[in-house]
């Protein structure tokens, strides 16, 4: 796996990469047309308003913030447990006036910074994270992959396409990268004998790959261009061309890849499959 620029390798790094991304949320808020609050989104049910309105409510929730008693049966985009909780924190900020929410976001993005930058926070803290259990780190680089994948929602609603080439964003390629041997494997079935490309053209620029083998009887993604110097079969290789807003579209279930420019060299068949099966995020 290659990526430019790269994805932050310390705490500290990924604290700044989550506070920047949490920042430019506030300011696309703070500059944007009061009516265009009301603009839907790619997420189903969510509009720019409820777009910011997670982000805040899910560092609330971070903070330790409770879920509220709100009744959320009647929303169809609602598929599971997880997805009830996050739309019952945004359904708690509904109707509240814009200013107010930005204000709050603002707040709490300070107020978690004060926890993340003191001075005997390391990262290796064990905390409870949307999944599981988990160390901080990991939670704020989760946290900065879905930040920014709102962020990008807005920007999309907007039309103010921006903020592909930074540390938040190569943390939420790097997650997509890190996903594509399984989605290849097991979600996309690519059969053995076969290896996918993904590379990304830019702004962030970067490219992964997996070979399919089968090991007990079932495919397994090796990941490629890892340095390795092991001999393997001959494959077949299919190679999938894309910006990176293209690929992190697909990784958030947000667009159909037959609407979004992908140049296919390869396997038409297997391109296809893996590009459906790029959807990660729950």
């Amino acid at each position: 796996m290659s990526l430019h620029p790269p994805a932050p390798s310390g705490f500290a790094e990924t604290v700044d990469a989550w506070a920047q991304t949490v920042r430019a949320v506030a300011d696309l808020g703070r500059t944007m047309r009061p009516e265009h609050a009301t603009l839907d989104t790619d997420c189903p049910g969510w509009t720019v308003f409820d777009q910011i309105a997670h982000v805040a409510s899910a560092e609330a929730m971070v903070a330790g913030e409770p879920v509220p008693e709100v009744d959320v049966s009647g929303h169809a985009y609602v598929r599971n447990d997880f997805g009830a909780r996050l739309e019952k924190l945004v359904a708690s900020r509904r109707g509240r006036d814009l200013e107010d929410l930005l204000d709050e976001l603002e707040w709490r993005l300070e107020e978690r910074l004060g926890v993340y930058r003191a001075d005997d926070v390391t990262g290796e803290e064990p905390v409870e994270g949307p999944f599981g259990p988990t160390t901080l780190a990991d939670l704020v680089a989760t946290r900065t992959f879905d930040v920014w994948m709102h962020e990008q929602d807005i920007r999309e609603a907007l039309e103010r396409p921006g903020d592909l080439d930074t540390a938040a964003a190569a943390v939420s390629v790097s997650r997509l990268f890190a996903v594509l041997p399984r989605a290849a494997a097991r979600d996309a079935q690519v059969p053995p004998g076969h290896a996918v490309v993904l590379d990304l053209t830019g702004p962030t620029v970067g490219r992964a790959g997996v070979r399919v083998e089968e090991q007990d009887g079932r495919p397994r993604g090796i990941p490629l261009f890892t340095g390795g110097t092991d001999e393997h079969p001959d494959v077949v290789t299919t190679t999938l061309s894309m910006s990176t807003r293209v690929a992190m579209r697909l990784a958030g279930g947000r667009r159909d890849p037959d609407d979004l420019p992908v140049t296919v060299v390869g396997d038409d068949e297997v391109a296809r499959r893996v590009l459906q099966a790029l959807a990660f995020t729950p």
